[in-house]
């Protein structure tokens, strides 16, 4: 469900106005060496929870679900993983898919397994016709780890200079690594200024890290 603001008396209206339409992408490497652990010991595939961490997190901070609907600016009470996948029998094309997120983790694996298996088999660049914009938008590279990444403009699915534009972090995640000391993850997120600054962005890792780490399965 999405949910209206009062724009006029909302207290961010001035950064709003002002900053609407810049982005900026921000890497960290966060500390994952627990949360592999709890997926070895139960067995769990790395993407899927991966995903669902990132929705948990985004999903417990409204700050990362704004969107203008129809010209008018508020938030979605709750948004779901939409990942990229590679499609089988092709030479690397990829594919979108959405898995409906849920608090429960057993029965958003199962979807997401389901899901991945069809959408891979698929034919097209969009598996997930359905056009909703209750989404974050993960993407990965997960042969290679890296330092910083940077994207040249919007992605398609952000929608800017239209009544309907999403805000919602867009979130690219490396190849893990074992840093002598602990195992690594390269995470790059592009954020919106217009609803989150660096304080938002310092704590979107920092709640995507202790997400991973407090990870039951």
């Amino acid at each position: 469900m999405f949910h209206t603001i009062d724009f006029d008396s909302w207290n961010r209206r001035e950064i709003f106005e002002l900053f609407e339409g810049y982005l900026y992408c921000m890497t960290v490497e966060l500390d994952i060496t627990e949360f592999l652990c709890t997926l070895n010991e139960q067995q769990i595939k790395f993407y899927p929870a991966m995903c669902y961490c990132i929705a948990q997190t985004v999903n417990g901070n409204q700050n990362y679900r704004y969107a203008k609907i129809n010209g008018e600016i508020g938030y979605w009470d709750r948004v779901h993983p939409h990942y990229t996948l590679l499609r089988k029998n092709t030479d690397h094309l990829f594919t979108h898919q959405r898995t409906f997120y849920s608090d429960d983790f057993s029965k958003y694996y199962r979807h997401f397994l389901e899901d991945k298996e069809k959408a891979e088999n698929g034919d097209s660049l969009y598996y997930d016709k359905s056009g909703s914009m209750d989404n974050v938008h993960i993407s990965t590279m997960p042969n290679t780890s890296y330092t910083a990444l940077s994207y040249s403009k919007p992605a398609s699915f952000t929608h800017y200079g239209t009544p309907n534009t999403s805000f919602i972090p867009f979130v690219m995640i490396g190849k893990y690594y074992d840093s002598g000391h602990c195992m690594k993850l390269p995470v790059t997120v592009e954020f919106h200024h217009a609803v989150n600054d660096g304080y938002h962005a310092e704590q979107f890792f920092h709640l995507l890290e202790e997400t991973c780490r407090s990870f039951q399965g």
